[in-house]
């Protein structure tokens, strides 16, 4: 398996084995193994926020 060395998007440490988070906009962010379970729970919520908020749009419109 290849390594991905990056910078953390959470503690901004660079690291190696960095993991792709995805929001639901298509915007992606990189975050190492000590930060993983924040940052998913930060890229949950927004994706459920932008889903609201495009259900609320729809509506509106």
């Amino acid at each position: 398996m290849e390594k991905t060395y990056g910078t953390c998007d959470w503690c901004k440490q660079f690291t190696a084995n960095l993991l792709r988070l995805d929001y639901i906009d298509g915007i992606s962010n990189h975050t190492c193994s000590e930060c993983h379970d924040l940052a998913r729970i930060d890229v949950r919520q927004f994706n459920l926020a932008e889903v609201a908020l495009r259900v609320k749009q729809g509506r509106l419109n």
